[in-house]
């Protein structure tokens, strides 16, 4: 079962009346794709009326300038920019109001539970409401985002959580109840932590395998983990994973009793398709144009 949903809305016009009572659903517009715990979404360009009580803990960053007036969890509406790289933060249960010209935008929100994962710990954690100026890191955010959008949503799930993730844990470090406490993440994965975490990657790999997953058979929260094992190999987990599950398919398909569909599956691709792809967009090839070339070598 693909755990990505997802939804592409074409509403007639973009206003939640600020007359009345905050609207406490997502308002439909744009394209989403979500899982139990987390939402992206893009918003294209346009007027935007806004009047929100949010139901997740929402992070936005623009792909340009949006002008307007707004409020954050407040009555009162004052002039308002937001600038590409930077945040807007609404947490779960806060109000959002606004009239806007927006940019096209990306639109995070993650459950509690998410957010709870990020620290690893039992103590409470909210985010605060309002901005973070710009940075170089958020509109790259934003750019993989719509990558991973116009590309078919390559990666899946765990390319989502990913990036969700290194994006939740720089908010959690700046505008949290946590600013101050949250730990810096290890420079490096211990040799017996990433011996842990490579064992666990090869006996999982024909599993639909997640981030958290990943961090929780190492003891460590998934931003820290991601962050200590990318310096210490020099891949994301993402990254990593999928050369693997690369590696594992190019030494399957030397096997001419396997179906390409069965192999799509053993190395955890999930389907001959989504292989299919990989393939095409890392090898420059498809599967079983790779199982034909190394067959004519022997």
């Amino acid at each position: 079962m693909n755990p990505l949903q997802e939804f592409l809305f074409h509403p007639t016009d973009r206003k939640m009346p600020l007359d009345q009572s905050p609207l406490e659903a997502l308002p439909q517009w744009g394209h989403w794709l979500q899982t139990p715990d987390c939402l992206v979404a893009i918003i294209p360009p346009g007027h935007l009326e806004v009047n929100l009580r949010s139901p997740l803990n929402l992070v936005v960053t623009s792909f340009g300038i949006t002008q307007g007036v707004a409020a954050f969890d407040s009555d009162r509406l004052q002039p308002y920019q937001a600038f590409p790289g930077g945040f807007d933060i609404v947490p779960q249960g806060s109000t959002y109001c606004s009239v806007e010209e927006a940019s096209c935008f990306v639109v995070f929100g993650y459950s509690q539970a998410f957010l709870s994962r990020i620290v690893a710990d039992e103590q409470k954690l909210e985010l605060l409401p309002g901005q973070i100026s710009k940075t170089h890191w958020g509109l790259n955010a934003a750019i993989a985002m719509q990558e991973f959008f116009n590309n078919g949503q390559a990666g899946g799930a765990f390319y989502l959580e990913s990036i969700a993730t290194a994006v939740l844990g720089q908010i959690i470090y700046r505008k949290s109840t946590r600013s101050n406490q949250f730990k810096r993440p290890p420079e490096f994965l211990e040799p017996r932590l990433l011996k842990t975490t490579l064992d666990y990657i090869q006996a999982n790999l024909s599993q639909p395998l997640s981030l958290n997953e990943i961090a929780i058979a190492v003891g460590l929260s998934p931003y820290h983990f991601a962050r200590a094992f990318r310096s210490t190999t020099g891949f994301s987990p993402y990254q990593y994973v999928l050369h693997c599950r690369i590696e594992r398919a190019q030494q399957l398909l030397q096997d001419q009793e396997r179906s390409i569909s069965e192999i799509a599956l053993e190395a955890g691709f999930g389907d001959q398709s989504h292989m299919t792809t990989v393939f095409r967009r890392v090898l420059q090839t498809t599967p079983n144009q790779y199982r034909t070339a190394k067959l004519d070598l022997v």
